[in-house]
């Protein structure tokens, strides 16, 4: 099958954040330093995997914003971040699939993503399948690529999905 002008779509949910207490609210949970550590040894793998994404979209709660810190290191990205609440794990994923056509229209090739679960799930399912209520949920701290057919539909097809124990696991083999 030949692809015209396919995007490539990358999904990365947050690394392991602090739990939810008293005095903290969930969009200020951090990244625990287990966290950081295993998001960091995922690193190589993910600049052997990955180029650098055209668009960066982030939620806006911390733990997510410092996972993509690690990401724009990682792979050296040139673009700013661009923070957007559809992104949060309560929103629907119809406005986060709205931001991806238009992106897809404006000729982006690549666009990144950075979230919570379930939202990033149920996304990745409606991606693969076409279909708003089939999740295909992530752990923390994975990664997923697709690629969609071509630049007139949005389902894709998955290129990988790893989670940050293999990635790290990966990592450490290629370092």
């Amino acid at each position: 099958m030949v692809r015209e002008d396919p995007m490539l779509i990358y999904l990365l949910r947050h690394g392991t954040a602090e739990d939810a207490g008293p005095g903290i609210r969930d969009h200020e949970r951090a990244l625990t330093d287990e966290g950081w550590k295993k998001l960091r040894r995922a690193v190589p793998t993910w600049k052997t995997l990955c180029t650098s994404p055209d668009v960066l979209l982030v939620s806006p709660f911390r733990r997510a914003q410092e996972t993509a810190s690690v990401f724009v290191e990682a792979l050296h990205c040139s673009k700013a971040l661009r923070t957007e609440t559809c992104l949060t794990p309560e929103s629907g994923i119809q406005t986060a699939m709205s931001l991806i056509e238009a992106e897809q229209h404006s000729g982006t090739k690549c666009v990144a993503l950075v979230g919570h679960e379930p939202h990033l799930g149920y996304l990745l399912g409606l991606l693969l399948t076409g279909h708003p209520r089939l999740p295909v949920p992530l752990k923390k701290g994975m990664l997923v690529a697709v690629e969609t057919e071509s630049t007139a539909s949005l389902v894709a097809y998955l290129r990988f999905a790893i989670s940050q124990g293999a990635a790290g696991e990966v990592g450490d083999g290629l370092a």
